[in-house]
């Protein structure tokens, strides 16, 4: 079948990183994938794409509202005839309607968060409730949690709305052998800067425990609107000197390999594309206990899960940076627990729901 996946653009975020695996993965088993990247900026994911031969088209939107998404979409849609349109993050609100007027079989949409902070704003809840309700676009979550906060923000049945694990091409991840810490023990974190991923805290944190292990340093992988505050709060706290700022990496395996624990303190998560990514490579994780991480790793068994307060957070990576035993247990606890994640798994799962709605 043909899939038109449509996105707003590639930055360098969860999201983009499962259309991403997802285009490789459908088109390994088979399928015709076409991807639409609603803003015309060229980033190193799309490029990487092109390069493997995907077809990207780029559509120039407007920033805010731009209601001619809807024609310029229905218009590709007519010369590219998919069988499905598989929508991703606020998009949703052009592409299904543009699928229903070009006769697309159906739209299929991935909620990568859970249901109230993707859907920011009444307007869009409107929207988005009305295409799930009516047919026009079926909700996927990333997880039992994500699942039920769609359930229960949109007034939908817990049937109607298919569960399919985030995936990741395992064979990529550069798998840690050595659990012994480095000199400095290196800690790390990717995400984009922005409210969710909750740098702050994450900073406070790390100022916790460099003054405990002065010998630690904490890797920062991403950009965002919240960079530079993030970065003059590292100024604030004193830690800049052991803090750094790796931007925006197309290759995050060979610093997760090289690092001692993985920290993910997010304030709230769908089903995090770096979590698996830290999994696969075999990393000792500390993470929040929120969203569907919970649904990835147990605490105690695979992570050590935590409220996203400093002190908490601090707490279980002066655990980790005591006892090489307990890294060795969870890291490879962690590695096994990722093989459920392929993305080849998820592509199959996508595929069942795509032929389900009748495409």
């Amino acid at each position: 079948m043909k899939i038109m996946q449509v996105i707003p653009y590639f930055c360098f975020g969860g999201a983009e990183t499962m259309c991403e695996n997802l285009t490789y993965a459908l088109t390994a088993l088979g399928h015709k994938v076409v991807v639409v990247s609603l803003y015309s900026e060229r980033t190193p994911i799309s490029r990487r794409m092109e390069e493997a031969g995907v077809k990207i088209h780029y559509l120039d939107k407007k920033l805010g509202l731009d209601l001619s998404m809807i024609g310029k979409l229905k218009k590709l849609m007519l010369a590219e005839k998919p069988n499905v349109v598989h929508t991703h993050l606020d998009v949703i609100k052009y592409a299904a309607a543009a699928a229903r007027l070009a006769g697309v079989p159906r739209c299929v949409h991935t909620v990568h968060n859970v249901a109230d902070k993707e859907a920011e704003g009444r307007a869009q809840k409107i929207i988005n409730g009305f295409y799930f309700s009516h047919g026009w676009s079926t909700p996927v979550a990333l997880s039992p949690e994500v699942q039920k906060s769609v359930a229960s923000f949109y007034g939908l049945p817990m049937e109607k709305i298919p569960v399919i694990y985030n995936g990741i091409d395992l064979s990529r991840c550069q798998k840690k052998q050595n659990y012994t810490l480095q000199n400095p023990a290196i800690l790390t974190h990717i995400g984009r800067f922005n409210e969710q991923k909750n740098h702050n805290s994450l900073l406070r944190t790390f100022a916790l425990i460099h003054q405990k292990y002065p010998h630690t340093r904490l890797n920062l992988l991403g950009d965002g609107e919240l960079l530079k505050p993030t970065q003059a709060l590292a100024k604030t706290l004193g830690i800049s000197d052991s803090v750094d700022f790796l931007g925006s990496q197309s290759n995050v395996y060979p610093y997760l390999q090289n690092s001692d624990i993985f920290l993910l303190p997010s304030l709230y998560e769908g089903m995090p594309m770096t979590l698996i990514e830290a999994m696969g490579t075999g990393l000792p994780i500390v993470a929040s206990r929120v969203g569907g991480v919970p649904d990835m790793l147990e605490d105690g068994k695979s992570a050590l899960l935590t409220d996203c307060a400093p002190k908490s957070v601090a707490q279980a990576a002066e655990e980790l940076l005591e006892d090489e035993t307990l890294r060795v247990r969870l890291g490879q606890a962690a590695k096994t627990a990722s093989e459920k994640f392929s993305s080849a798994h998820m592509a199959e799962s996508y595929v069942r729901v795509y032929r389900a709605e009748g495409a």
